[in-house]
């Protein structure tokens, strides 16, 4: 039976870069995984010599989060810079419109809150968890147009047009990193080399120094004996008969890092092996994983299909003309052309929505969210300029996005399990902070120096969780 230091299931953002950590430091790491592609809800797949990015994934760092974790590896991690105008769609108007036209504010002002944010420690945000981001800035200012634009900001990342569902905590937590770092509010950045090229580099890393990545494997049972873990069970995805049960590989391990989203870990963690509130707090969370499902298009093209302000814009909509949803759309092969064959366009967006919806619902906005593109681009949504577009929906969200308040933070299932020794969680999911790829860049860290025993010193003084 082989044996390892450290399990890793998931080769997305967290699982990658906690195995590409720990194998840094001698540690033996076998990461297992159960699709074929690197990089988890944010894999890029090839398709007729395109590229398709799966989700709405953008890489927001302010240059403390994954961007250190590749400067630490020896890696260098290139940022595409994203157009900062934001066109937003007006929907009363029919037309796009910057969004320094729909808000007015006092810039006096907005310094004083962006002074404030700075000065305040970000452990301060904590007391936040079960508030609404508006709760804060009340106790600051009383400008409209402040709580206006961050509530905005808030809106874009989260989409939703909602303000009480934003929680203050966790925005205050990404404004503040922001800004200090960059002095902006909050901004995007699309990989250069593309999602596949970043997790191929990570992936690269964690080989570099011994570590094993495994595809198309699955975790079956993380093997708990006494509270300590012992075992990890593995079977193969591809069977080599489609009626094979039960041939499972174990591989012996005292830790086990679980990437999984929090509810899919009672699929690989025996619910009688966690203590009753812990799962309880599991299942308390997991019950708000339809928040934010999408439905999508990539679409290929001739022309590039965008607002026309930059080919990297980011476009946003709180509402859309026919199907009356929020969502976001930007031209993938703007932010990195190699996601398209020469002379050609791939395009890429997202009709959010909440709540399971059934099939007959699901099909009608489909083709009532096609009308709207059609309405949003008239000049290069057309047939004459489609070569293909292919639908996609997206039923698990995105839960490293800003949450609700009350399901974040202390809210959150912790890291670690108190009454099971080696089992920790390095998913978004769980108790983390910051948003994306980046959250998921820290969760894994907090999980790696708590193996480790101590914080790594080239994180210790800028690195926040």
């Amino acid at each position: 039976m082989a044996k390892y230091d450290v399990v890793v299931i998931g080769a997305g953002a967290a699982g990658l870069t906690a195995g590409a950590l720990l194998a840094r430091f001698g540690k033996k790491v076998l990461i297992v995984e159960r699709d074929a592609y690197l990089g988890g809800r944010a894999m890029a797949i090839p398709y007729e010599g395109y590229r398709l990015n799966l989700g709405g994934h953008l890489l927001e760092d302010s240059g403390s989060g994954i961007t250190r974790i590749f400067e630490f590896l020896g890696k260098r991690l290139e940022h595409g810079v994203v157009n900062q105008g934001l066109p937003f769609w007006d929907n009363r108007e029919g037309r796009w419109r910057p969004i320094q036209e729909r808000y007015r504010v006092d810039k006096g002002e907005l310094k004083k809150i962006i002074r404030i944010l700075c000065e305040t420690d970000f452990q301060e945000f904590d007391r936040y968890d079960h508030l609404p981001l508006r709760a804060w800035l009340l106790e600051h200012t009383r400008s409209e147009g402040v709580i206006e634009l961050f509530e905005y900001i808030a809106m874009a990342e989260c989409l939703t047009e909602k303000w009480y569902d934003h929680s203050a905590s966790d925005n205050l937590y990404v404004r503040k990193m922001h800004y200090q770092e960059k002095q902006t509010a909050g901004y995007s950045f699309w990989p250069v080399g593309g999602w596949d090229g970043l997790f191929h580099t990570l992936a690269e890393a964690v080989r570099e120094h011994g570590g094993e990545i495994r595809l198309q494997t699955r975790a079956h049972r993380v093997i708990i004996e006494n509270g300590r873990v012992v075992a990890v069970a593995l079977e193969p995805v591809q069977k080599a008969i489609p009626t094979e049960a039960f041939n499972l590989e174990y591989v012996d391990t005292e830790v086990v890092i679980s990437t999984l989203p929090v509810w899919n870990v009672l699929e690989v963690v025996r619910e009688c092996d966690l203590p009753d509130w812990y799962v309880a707090q599991v299942k308390m969370l997991a019950q708000d994983r339809f928040r934010v499902c999408w439905l999508g298009f990539y679409v290929a093209s001739h022309e590039p299909i965008y607002t026309g302000t930059s080919l990297t814009e980011l476009a946003v909509w709180f509402e859309a003309p026919h199907s009356r949803l929020p969502g976001w759309a930007f031209l993938t092969s703007g932010m990195d052309p190699t996601t398209a064959p020469p002379g050609k366009h791939l395009f890429n967006c997202g009709f959010a929505f909440q709540g399971v919806r059934d099939r007959d619902w699901i099909e009608q906005k489909f083709e009532e969210a096609e009308r709207d593109l059609a309405a949003m681009y008239p000049k290069t949504f057309t047939p004459a300029n489609i070569i293909w577009k292919r639908r996609h929906l997206v039923a698990y969200p995105p839960f490293g996005v800003i949450q609700k308040p009350c399901l974040v933070g202390r809210y959150r299932p912790d890291y670690q399990v108190p009454s099971v020794e080696g089992l920790l969680f390095a998913s978004e999911t769980f108790r983390s902070r910051g948003i994306g790829v980046d959250r998921a860049a820290r969760a894994a860290l907090t999980c790696v120096e708590q193996i480790l025993g101590f914080r790594i010193p080239e994180f210790k003084d800028s690195w926040h969780y």
